[in-house]
């Protein structure tokens, strides 16, 4: 019996624990992107309807729990899962360093979205949005390193993909 489904809400669920819990960028709504890692692990290395099931639930905690209006963020992640499909080739077949590198991006473009959908802004001139938008790139490497790590841990631990060398 796979165990598709339950994984997908564990990940998710801890993912959105993660991001609530830690602190934004300093003085700025801006989160460190967990469940984006979450669905850009999904869309990389997991059938498409799993990762659309991920970006809708990944997307609703992010903007109920952020406090941006409904369906900001989850149609931000739906283009996203539909948007990496077709580039698992390019972006080393849903690797740990595919995952990172992508997910790097993506906290950036989320960023904008939400700030653009939600029209905030970010307080302070400038430089200092500027600076509180650099700060999400190593903060998306993080995310998508986390991501990785824990959703494929618990697809192997549950039998939902195996190694390539166990066939």
């Amino acid at each position: 019996m796979r165990l598709d489904l339950p994984v997908l809400l564990i990940v998710v669920a801890l993912a959105a624990v993660a991001q609530s819990l830690l602190p934004g960028m300093p003085g700025s709504p801006l989160k460190i992107p967990f469940l984006a890692g979450i669905v850009v692990y999904y869309a990389l290395n997991r059938p498409l309807i799993l990762a659309l099931v991920a970006a809708v639930w990944a997307g609703w905690l992010t903007d109920s729990g952020g406090g941006l209006p409904n369906l900001c963020t989850t149609s931000f992640l739906l283009l996203l899962a539909l948007t990496l499909r077709p580039m698992r080739p390019l972006l080393l077949d849903g690797s740990f360093a595919g995952v990172a590198a992508t997910t790097t991006g993506v906290a950036l473009l989320q960023a904008l979205w939400q700030l653009l959908w939600a029209h905030l802004a970010l307080p302070g001139n400038g430089w200092r949005a500027a600076g509180d938008l650099l700060l999400l790139l190593p903060a998306g490497a993080v995310a998508g390193i986390c991501a990785f790590a824990l959703a494929n841990t618990l697809d192997r631990f549950s039998g939902n993909v195996r190694l390539q060398a166990e066939g």
